[in-house]
C-alpha cells in the first residue's frame, strides 16, 4: 500500500510540472506586445474631451561618467551647431506664434464683421425676423463646425489647453496632447467659438497653440505624417523639448495680449515653476515674447 501511495504521489508530482512546463511553453510562444490587449498599469486621465493614459516625463539629467565623455566626445563645430540650433528655433517659435496669432484675430474679425453687417443690413431693411434667423443661423453654423472639427478630429484640443501644458511642463504628458491635429483643431476651433460669440476667451486656446508650435519644431516635425527633420536631432529629449515649449506658451499670451512682459511673468508664474534657479531658459523666453510681440505689431501696422 505504502509503494501504491508513493508511486500516485510522484506521478501526481510528475503531471503537474509537466502542466506547469507546458503553460511556460506556451507563454513564451505568446507575443509579449498585442495591440488588442488593454493598458491597466498606465494613469488614467481626462484630456480635453478624450479619456488617455498619461505617462511621466524625464526631465532629470544623470551626469554620470558616460553623459561627461559625450559632452567631452563632441567637438566645437557640434556644440556650436547645438547653441546656434536652438536660437533659431527660439526665433522660430515666437514668429510662427504671432503669426497664428495674428491670423486668429483676423479670421474672427473677418467672420463677425460679416455676420453682423448681414444682421444691420436686414435690420435696416426693417426685416427683423429675417435679421434674427440670419444671426442665430451664422452662430448654429459656426459653433457645429467648432464641436465637429473637436469631437472628430483632436477630442484633446477641447477646453483652454492650459491645464494640459501646464501637466506637461511638470513631467505629464498624455495622448496627441501637443499633436499636429491638436494643433489644427485649436486654431480653427478657437476661430469659430470666438466668432459663434460663445464666452471663450484668446489665453487658453494661445497658449496651447503656442505649446504645439514649440512641440512641432522641436521634435523635428511629426513622425505619424512623414514631417522630420534628422539636422534637429539634439533635441530628441524632454529637457529640450520642455525649454522650447516653455517659450511657446510665453509667446503664446504675448500675442493674445500683445504684452511681452505678461507672457514673462505668465512663463515664470505658472509655465516654469519648475525652474527655481536663474538658468538660460529665461532669456530663451524673453526672446521669444519680444519676436512674438514685435512680428504682431509689424503686420497690425496700418499702411499709409
Amino acid at each position: 500500500m505504502e509503494n501504491n501511495v508513493d508511486i500516485e504521489s510522484e506521478g501526481g508530482e510528475k503531471m503537474e510540472r509537466n502542466a506547469s512546463i507546458f503553460e511556460e511553453s506556451d507563454m513564451i510562444r505568446e507575443p509579449l506586445l498585442l495591440k488588442s490587449r488593454i493598458n491597466t498599469t498606465s494613469q488614467i486621465a481626462i484630456v480635453g474631451a478624450n479619456v488617455c493614459p498619461i505617462e511621466s516625463l524625464d526631465y532629470e539629467i544623470v551626469e554620470n561618467d558616460l553623459f561627461k565623455q559625450d559632452w567631452r566626445s563632441r567637438n566645437k563645430v557640434q556644440i556650436f551647431q547645438y547653441v546656434f540650433l536652438k536660437w533659431a528655433l527660439v526665433l522660430l517659435i515666437g514668429l510662427a506664434t504671432g503669426l497664428v496669432g495674428f491670423f486668429n484675430n483676423l479670421a474672427v474679425e473677418n467672420i463677425a464683421g460679416f455676420k453682423l453687417l448681414l444682421t444691420g443690413n436686414l435690420m435696416l431693411k426693417e426685416r427683423y425676423y429675417l435679421a434674427f434667423v440670419a444671426l442665430a443661423g451664422c452662430n448654429v453654423v459656426l459653433a457645429t463646425c467648432a464641436a465637429v472639427l473637436c469631437a472628430y478630429i483632436a477630442p484633446s484640443a477641447a477646453g483652454s489647453g492650459i491645464p494640459e501644458v501646464k501637466a506637461y511642463l511638470n513631467g505629464v504628458d498624455a495622448h496627441s496632447i501637443l499633436a499636429p491635429s491638436t494643433l489644427f483643431v485649436k486654431i480653427f476651433g478657437s476661430i469659430f467659438g470666438v466668432a459663434a460669440g460663445f464666452v471663450v476667451g484668446k489665453e487658453g486656446p494661445m497658449v496651447h497653440t503656442g505649446a504645439c508650435i514649440a512641440n512641432l519644431l522641436g521634435q523635428g516635425g511629426s513622425r505619424k505624417y512623414h514631417l522630420t527633420w534628422k539636422w534637429l536631432r539634439y533635441f530628441k529629449n524632454d529637457r529640450d523639448r520642455r525649454d522650447l515649449i516653455t517659450c511657446g506658451a510665453a509667446a503664446g499670451v504675448a500675442a493674445a495680449f500683445r504684452a511681452p512682459v505678461g507672457g514673462v511673468l505668465f512663463a515664470l508664474e505658472e509655465a516654469a515653476s519648475w525652474s527655481l534657479s536663474p538658468s538660460p531658459i529665461y532669456i530663451y523666453i524673453y526672446v521669444c515674447v519680444c519676436v512674438c510681440v514685435c512680428n504682431v505689431r509689424f503686420i497690425r501696422k496700418p499702411s499709409k
